[in-house]
């Protein structure tokens, strides 16, 4: 007999599955351009000009480079770049990477884990499907620097509970979840990773980076291996982006990040390829029995990793109401926190100092 998605463990799929099948062409023909190093090409016009629109301002707010001194001999040099995309980075990239992690966290309830991560002062962002209610916030333990600790200083691994009397905020149809965190009054600790509105974040084809606790590890990172493939504006999975890259139970609820370690969508779903009649598929195309999958479950065909796009979740934001005064404030202050043009810079070097301070 053929396994389903449910028996690769993975629960209220359906949606995610339709989404991404009835976009199977776009899918792949948005990989073939990415491929031949055409992804841009992919975008819409209007996509196209947000990014470089986004771009020019970014520019202009982030410090110029200096000015180049070595000029290199005729005949010397003579390196390229191979492969679709220039890899070529920023060594910053990777302190940068370093102050980013900081804000994520694993989230532990008995045997089940996800991943979140701080966007503002004592308030975690992870999935309606990881925590879907004050209950289950209330049983779960929310472990930041749960983190591989061979070198320097041993750090602790530091653990807070939820306060849904701070703040409370859940949307089953973005599957998405805020809230409080007991005792973490100052995100200087950790820094905290903003939730732009603004769109032209990243195009089809560019880099991505994951931060995640899969299976409840200790944390891990998807740098680069990753690429941002598909959005469909204006129809019924506006709100969903798709991207390649690893994760895995325990991944859900964890940032996906550009370039810059900016937040672009907050993962929430890895979705199988399938036949028409709902049954997984392995790596030739070709169903996957009961016994074959116990033998080898690393068969299965994983077609896409779906996220919830930031731009749609602070829309969503803005526009919910409360009867809870705490709640409206403490919402109000999380975005005039994101509205700042500083706000990125202001975020890292709290995460800076917090780990300065902790070292």
């Amino acid at each position: 007999m053929a396994i389903s998605p449910r028996d690769l463990g993975l629960e209220n799929i359906q949606e995610s599955l339709d989404r991404l099948s009835v976009r199977k062409d776009k899918w792949r023909k948005a990989l073939q351009k990415i491929a031949r190093g055409n992804g841009h090409s992919a975008e819409s016009a209007d996509r196209r000009l947000k990014a470089e629109l986004r771009q020019r301002a970014m520019d202009e707010i982030e410090s110029p480079e200096p000015q180049k001194f070595l000029q290199l001999t005729p005949g010397l040099g003579q390196e390229g770049h191979i492969g679709p995309r220039n890899n070529i980075l920023s060594g910053e990239f990777l302190e940068i990477g370093i102050l980013t992690a900081r804000s994520v966290c694993r989230i532990a309830q008995g045997l089940k884990t996800g991943t979140g991560f701080l966007v503002g002062n004592s308030v975690v962002v992870t999935n309606h499907h990881v925590i879907g209610g004050p209950e289950q916030a209330r049983n779960s333990v929310f472990e930041f620097l749960f983190d591989d600790n061979s070198i320097g200083t041993p750090r602790s691994t530091v653990s807070f509970v939820a306060d849904v009397d701070h703040f409370f905020w859940s949307d089953e149809d973005l599957d998405i979840c805020f809230l409080g965190l007991q005792g973490l009054a100052d995100i200087k600790s950790f820094g905290w990773l903003p939730l732009l509105r603004e769109e032209g974040k990243a195009l089809m084809g560019d880099p991505t980076n994951i931060i995640q606790h899969p299976e409840g590890e200790k944390k891990r990172l998807v740098v680069h291996d990753s690429i941002f493939a598909l959005v469909d504006n204006g129809t019924d999975a506006d709100a969903f982006c798709w991207y390649t890259g690893d994760t895995n139970q325990g991944s859900s609820g964890s940032p996906v990040l550009n370039s810059r370690w900016e937040v672009l969508a907050v993962h929430h779903k890895s979705i199988p390829d399938t036949d028409v009649n709902g049954n997984v598929l392995d790596v030739n195309g070709k169903k996957i029995a009961e016994d074959r999958f116990a033998e080898n479950a690393a068969e299965v065909h994983w077609l896409a990793n779906e996220g919830v796009r930031v731009s749609r979740i602070v829309k969503k934001f803005e526009a919910a109401s409360f009867d809870n005064e705490q709640y409206t404030a403490v919402r109000d202050g999380l975005l005039e926190l994101w509205s700042d043009p500083l706000v990125t810079d202001r975020a890292r070097m709290a995460s800076f100092e917090g780990m300065n301070g902790q070292i």
